[in-house]
């Protein structure tokens, strides 16, 4: 006797079991059945009215998706290039940038942010001295102003802090510094600013944003950042980031009507 018939020999007890040619021959007439069934329940009215439903459905499902993936599209387009600027604020920049066209074509009223604030005039804020004297940033008009700001926990910050005493000692005389730290800014404090000033020497003119006036006025998110303002209070350049004395330099110069910067 072959094996086959081997595999099918049962009792009367215990069925013969399928071989696998005769199970696939089963399911598929099973299929063909099915199939057969659904054709006929999609040929009446009713079945072709699930069907255009079903097709609703697929069709809305795939619009969808396809928005999701242009929106999708379009945050990437936006936060990506938004992520590379403020990555090019934090490490700063090897020039000092003037800012766009002269004072009186210029409608920018002071809202914006950073290197891009081209403001003409410059906003106001106020500022304490060391010794407590509240003042304004307009107190400075009628001379050329250098203005930073800082904060004794910023790396940058401190890293052109010899450059910038350098600067004022030789060019003081004829352009004012005023150099604001970001009081109240990221866990900083006077006191830690005081501290750092003194340990590391520095006798440049120091002022305190403890109210945040500056920060809201300029539009300060990441520090350093330095402004050249001219004797009619109008910023004429600005540097996000640290500098080096030869960027100070390029900056002094602008402010003294020495040259000019690329833009």
């Amino acid at each position: 006797m072959s094996d086959q018939n081997e595999q099918r020999t049962g009792t009367p007890d215990t069925p013969m079991a399928e071989t696998p040619a005769e199970r696939g021959e089963r399911i598929g007439a099973a299929l063909e059945a099915e199939a057969a069934a659904r054709a006929a329940e999609a040929a009446t009215p009713e079945g072709e009215a699930q069907d255009r439903k079903a097709h609703r459905g697929i069709a809305i499902a795939a619009v969808a998706f396809a928005v999701l993936l242009i929106g999708a599209g379009i945050a990437y387009s936006v936060l990506a290039p938004a992520a590379e600027d403020d990555s090019i604020e934090v490490t700063g920049t090897d020039a000092v940038h003037s800012t766009d066209g002269p004072a009186e074509n210029n409608s920018d009223t002071g809202d914006g942010n950073g290197g891009n604030a081209a403001t003409t005039p410059t906003p106001d804020f106020t500022m304490t001295t060391s010794e407590g004297k509240t003042l304004h940033l307009s107190d400075f008009k009628g001379r050329p102003v250098l203005l930073n700001f800082w904060a004794s926990w910023c790396g940058p910050c401190k890293s052109e802090m010899p450059a910038i005493q350098a600067a004022w000692e030789q060019s003081g005389q004829d352009v004012d510094f005023v150099i604001v730290n970001m009081t109240d800014m990221g866990g900083e404090s006077e006191e830690a600013a005081k501290a750092f000033l003194a340990e590391g020497g520095y006798t440049f003119p120091t002022y305190f944003d403890a109210g945040n006036s500056a920060a809201t006025a300029f539009g300060v998110t990441s520090i350093p950042q330095t402004y050249l303002i001219d004797a009619e209070g109008n910023i004429i350049g600005a540097c996000m980031g640290a500098m080096d004395e030869s960027v100070i330099a390029q900056g002094i110069a602008m402010l003294k009507g020495e040259a000019t910067t690329a833009q």
